[in-house]
């Protein structure tokens, strides 16, 4: 059976019509497999052990506060007090440059908790947001002044 110009020109102009939709679902598609995968890959930085964390712990609360300023939240638990700081990287950071743009990168942070018992640091610990990025520069630049 033979088909009549206008309906192979109909026909054309429908297989066109469907074969980009389907394209950008595909593109979609594989897109979202990618990032799943990505994503899933994802894991936790570790937390170590840095220079200025160190350098806080034995310290009183006033020398804690005189150097790097005051909390976002205090929080006393029994006798412990908890001292929360968070810092995000800079806006500049968050961006790297590629040929003539820029392209962006994840937003980062750090939340340091440090903990006094007796009035002393008996420890500082960091929180990475996310969690997957070391974000270990953001805390430690909240205790920069401590160092010195």
């Amino acid at each position: 059976m033979q088909r009549s110009p206008d309906q192979t020109t109909t026909s054309l102009l429908h297989t066109h019509a469907v074969l980009p939709g389907l394209f950008r679902r595909l593109v979609l598609v594989s897109g979202l497999i990618s990032l799943t995968t990505v994503s899933g890959c994802a894991a936790q930085a570790t937390v170590g052990e840095y220079p200025n964390q160190q350098k806080v712990i034995g310290r009183s609360k006033a020398d804690v506060l005189a150097c790097a300023g005051k909390p976002l939240k205090e929080q006393t638990r029994n006798d412990v007090v908890l001292l929360q700081y968070y810092r995000e990287a800079p806006v500049l950071e968050e961006s790297q440059p590629v040929g003539k743009g820029s392209m962006s990168t994840i937003r980062h942070g750090c939340w340091a908790t440090v903990v006094l018992a007796d009035d002393r640091v008996t420890d500082v610990r960091y929180r990475f947001v996310p969690p997957s990025m070391d974000a270990s520069n953001d805390c430690e630049a909240i205790f920069d002044p401590c160092a010195q």
